[in-house]
């Protein structure tokens, strides 16, 4: 990124070296310096910037600079447009930049008008130009060409799923025997560790209901609401009124949220009492990545299922819906055939929005007039069952943009909070906070846990001194790997940011110079990895079944083979570290990247910027939720005051 701390005359220089401007343009674009400022584009931005500017042979025309790299900022923010009748960056301005700023962007209206950009904009969306003028909604919608065509791609998808009937819809009567049944002693979902059946709830019926009588429907629910037992329950009353299992698929935007489909299903089936053979089908069920269940094909960059060839399936589940951006939603919604399938989609409409352009779950929630023909396809949970209140309560709070009240406590108190506790810690240098990395891990990976429990550090001691290959063939190995998990599992430090002294690479690369040091000394690089090393894979490798987002462990077996190990329904992956697809550490993750995942404890870190672009009530309320225990909030209360007091705002045509 272009540093926000250059002088005015050095992104000048900038922007010259890039041929966006020449020395006749700097007088022209110098008001537009501190906007420029704060969109924060990249080289590759700016380059691009240049090539869209040449193309249309508009060298000088400082408004389509400035509106262009507004489209850029908004893209980075996740927009699919730009609203030129309410332009982020430019109407959120200090009245003299506001000023400037209105300036250029009604001389690029004017030449919008009078046709000064014909061979950058049109407003036929068949003409192949960059830009695509939408006038449709009412609103001046400007938007890149690709972002335009899935968009009017998925509206048109979205009317056919919306208005296909199914062929033969079930009798009031059947359903109400069918969710007696499962909801009987026998035959209840049990949870807990009491193992108690699970409770009628009024809104799950109601969603129940909803997924037998429809081709398309919505459930979205919180953290503790009954979301995934809900699921099971409505694939055993599919399975029930003849719906194979194998015509079932089940997706996710990633494959940890893939793999934890898959094991939700059967550790629900299985808690049954007396499950039916029609329960017992639904064992087989294992999710998948929507890019694998597409049937990827990365020489050609195409899907093998789509519009002409669409999926085989009777019902299509996806999870954490929240996460799919507008590219892989319409692509993936094309090869669903609303005549032969049905679309159960499930998520959280409080969560973060997809990494990428598009908000496509948020904007389907009905709010008002707003979304109104999903309201009758929509179902929200809002009773919560998991046991404690006041995470709950701070997740909830969060979401409406203001925290109960609270005090700054010292780190060393918040490592010793009770279950069901939160605590906010002041953030004080760079300094102060490597001693608190230290700290963290003493805590959750050196030092013994509560009565016998051994730490993680003398579990992966004991792991050295097995072959790698016995590790996963024999009872020993797998119940020593199971306890390696379930310490990974139990606490994550994530962050809002990748770079910096409180992004995830630096904290990363901090406790791995450590922990090294710690387990394997011998290790030849950090880079390499590490006996004991918590990783991530970052990129799909079908082959393997190793997916981005997967989390895993390296160990040196005694045959001191660097092997990564990978949790799979009871059992393990286990590969070379060589062999891997890319990866890099997970001790700190991404809040974006840690969706679909739960932890007892949480380290949720601000960034020490607090008017940060990425601070939203958002990603505050996702951080938390990750949490099924313990939160601690790592920051300064300006952060937190910001991150509460802001909410995304994505923009895009889709006016469901």
């Amino acid at each position: 990124m272009i540093s926000i701390n250059n002088s005015d005359d050095q992104l000048l220089d900038q922007l010259t070296a890039c041929g966006i401007i020449n020395g006749a343009d700097r007088s022209s674009i110098a008001p537009l310096v501190p906007i420029i400022r704060r969109m924060d584009l990249s080289i590759l931005d700016y380059m691009t910037i240049r090539d869209l500017i040449a193309l249309g042979d508009c060298r000088g025309d400082v408004p389509l600079v400035m509106v262009l790299m507004a489209m850029f900022a908004g893209l980075q923010e996740g927009s699919l447009c730009l609203n030129l009748a309410r332009v982020p960056y430019l109407s959120d301005q200090p009245a003299d930049d506001r000023e400037a700023a209105g300036a250029a962007l009604a001389d690029f209206l004017s030449g919008l008008e009078t046709g000064r950009y014909q061979t950058l904009v049109t407003r036929n969306a068949g003409e192949y130009v960059p830009l695509v003028l939408d006038e449709s909604t009412g609103e001046k919608l400007l938007y890149f060409q690709k972002y335009h065509w899935h968009e009017q791609r998925l509206k048109d998808q979205m009317e056919l799923l919306l208005t296909a009937p199914l062929a033969a819809a079930l009798t009031p009567d059947r359903m109400s025997a069918m969710i007696e049944e499962i909801y009987s002693n026998r035959f209840a979902i049990r949870v807990g560790h009491g193992k108690t059946p699970i409770v009628k709830d009024p809104v799950q019926l109601e969603a129940i209901r909803l997924a037998l009588q429809s081709r398309f429907c919505i459930i979205s629910g919180g953290p503790g609401t009954g979301k995934t037992s809900l699921m099971v329950n409505i694939l055993r009353c599919l399975v029930r009124e003849q719906i194979p299992a194998p015509g079932i698929i089940l997706g996710a935007p990633t494959g940890r949220a893939a793999q934890r489909m898959t094991e939700m299903v059967q550790s629900n089936i299985a808690s049954i009492q007396e499950p039916s053979v029609d329960d017992l089908a639904l064992m087989d069920l294992t999710g998948s990545t929507l890019h694998k269940i597409l049937g990827y094909r990365s020489q050609r960059n195409e899907f093998h299922y789509c519009r002409t060839n669409p999926l085989p399936a009777s019902v299509v589940v996806v999870d954490e819906v929240s996460m799919v951006d507008i590219v892989m939603m319409d692509k993936f919604l094309q090869a669903v055939d609303p005549q032969q399938t049905r679309l159960i989609l499930l998520g959280d409409k409080n969560q973060l929005p997809s990494v990428e352009a598009g908000s496509v779950f948020a904007e389907m929630i009905p709010d008002g007039e707003r979304a109104a023909k999903f309201a009758d396809r929509f179902v929200v949970l809002k009773t919560v069952y998991r046991s404690g209140t006041n995470l709950l309560e701070l997740a909830k709070r969060a979401n409406q943009g203001a925290f109960p009240p609270y005090r700054a406590i010292s780190f060393e108190k918040a490592l010793s909070l009770e279950s069901d506790q939160w605590a906010f810690v002041r953030a004080q240098g760079v300094g102060f906070w490597q001693t608190h990395l230290y700290r963290w891990l003493q805590a959750h990976y050196l030092n013994p846990g509560s009565g016998d429990e051994e730490s993680y550090a003398s579990l992966i001691a004991r792991a050295g001194e097995m072959p790698s290959e016995k590790l996963t063939s024999s009872t020993e190995g797998l119940s020593l790997l199971d306890r390696i998990f379930s310490v990974v599992d139990c606490a994550r430090i994530l962050s809002i940011l990748r770079n910096g002294p409180y992004g995830c690479t630096v904290i990363n690369n901090v406790i791995a110079d450590h922990l090294i040091r710690v387990f394997d000394p011998s290790a030849r690089r950090r880079r390499d990895g590490f006996s004991g090393a918590v990783v991530m894979v970052t990129r799909n490798d079908y082959s393997k079944e190793l997916f981005n987002g997967d989390v895993g462990v390296i160990i040196r077996g005694a045959d001191d083979a660097y092997r990564a190990f990978f949790h799979r329904s009871g059992s393990y992956l286990s590969y070379p570290v060589n062999l891997l697809p890319s990866w890099e550490f997970a001790f700190a993750v991404t809040v974006h990247k840690s969706q679909g995942s739960e932890f007892e404890d949480v380290l949720l870190v601000l960034p020490d910027d607090e008017n940060h672009r990425l601070l939203t009530r958002e990603i505050v309320y996702t951080g938390i939720t990750r949490a099924k225990k313990r939160v601690v909030l790592y920051g300064s209360r300006p952060a937190l005051d910001t991150a509460l007091q802001k909410t995304i705002e994505r923009q895009s045509g889709l006016m469901w």
